[in-house]
């Protein structure tokens, strides 16, 4: 299907040759790209950039069970309250639990005294400590236990309400797609699991899709899950900022919260215009804070909310001059969506 819109990374030339699912090869300069469970890795390891070798390599790669639950954790203050039950529950048990360490610190030094030490005080210490060590190292969560308390209070009495909704804005993003009968081509940069897809709408339209990440074990999860509902879709594990397509290859080009902590958000954005077809339009989402936010918001956005990010709020000044109709809308009080077309 996207094999012959597929260009060497190395050589940058239209050539590349599937053997056997094991591996692809350019037969332009020879070079050879190996395949993870019959997807290939096109892109050259020693171009990544820092940041994304990082959430590849100690992140998405070791941890994606911790990221699938823990990074969504980052976001419940801001989520309705029966949506983010579930992590109000670990909130409170983390919260608890931290008192009551420390309270049978305070009780085992200050008040029993260091002569009448148990075995029971000794591994209550040794889960503080793990439990101080855990937040030392990251400091996001810290903040997240610090601030989910007030700025869930704060929100629950001052309502944001957007100009334009996350629905709407995808409405009009796909009408005219809609209303066509002809067959488009839709590229999803850092897809991961691929529920974007399926969460926003995409898979209404009559389209092939090609989903991009650099994380190994995310993209096969989306294989599976698209396999599952016999979705037309292609998958590679490639670098967002040195896209292995052709120029002009897709009508719509996608991104959903990885723009903004791509370690290089200008190429990233550079490669999904090229990309895409002129016309074509392209829609990424990712991290903002509102105007009117609170200096206690500011500090969960800034130190939990958005704290893996590269940059801070919608790179306008980042987009390639080739687009046009550049529209920004803050969806949510911490998240923005940009809308952009391709000129002809």
């Amino acid at each position: 299907m996207i094999e012959s819109n597929v260009i060497c990374p190395s050589c940058k030339k239209n050539s590349m040759e599937v053997r056997y699912q094991t591996y692809w090869m350019c037969i332009g300069c020879g070079e050879k790209y190996p395949c993870v469970d019959g997807i290939p890795k096109l892109y050259i390891e020693n171009s990544l950039g820092r940041a994304d070798k990082a959430h590849r390599d100690k992140v998405y790669k070791y941890m994606a069970w911790f990221y699938n639950f823990w990074n969504p954790f980052t976001m419940f203050p801001a989520m309705p309250f029966k949506i983010a039950f579930k992590y109000w529950i670990v909130y409170f048990i983390l919260v608890l639990s931290a008192i009551f360490l420390i309270y049978n610190l305070i009780d085992w030094i200050a008040l029993r005294g260091i002569d009448q030490t148990t075995v029971y005080d000794i591994l209550l210490f040794i889960v503080l400590i793990i439990f101080i060590y855990f937040l030392a190292k990251q400091p996001r969560y810290f903040f997240l236990l610090l601030t989910a308390l007030p700025v869930k209070f704060i929100n629950s009495f001052r309502k944001f309400v957007p100009k334009k909704t996350h629905s709407a804005i995808h409405d009009e993003f796909f009408k005219e797609y809609l209303e066509s009968n002809k067959k488009i081509k839709v590229l999803d940069i850092a897809s991961g699991t691929g529920k974007a897809l399926f969460k926003h709408g995409y898979m209404d339209l009559n389209a092939d899709y090609t989903a991009v990440d650099l994380a190994e074990g995310m993209i096969v999860q989306g294989r599976d899950l698209m396999g599952k509902l016999k979705a037309p879709a292609d998958f590679i594990i490639a670098d967002a900022t040195d896209l292995p397509f052709q120029s002009n290859t897709f009508d719509i080009s996608i991104n959903y919260g990885a723009v903004n902590h791509f370690s290089d958000p200008e190429s990233a954005l550079r490669e999904m215009s090229r990309v895409t077809k002129k016309g074509g339009k392209i829609l990424f989402k990712d991290e903002q804070e509102y105007k009117s936010s609170t200096w206690i918001e500011h500090i969960y956005f800034k130190y939990a909310f958005a704290y893996h990010n590269t940059i801070v709020g919608c790179p306008v000044h980042l987009l390639p001059s080739e687009l046009e109709d550049v529209q920004v809308h803050q969806v949510y009080r911490y998240a923005y969506i940009c809308t952009a077309r391709k000129k002809k």
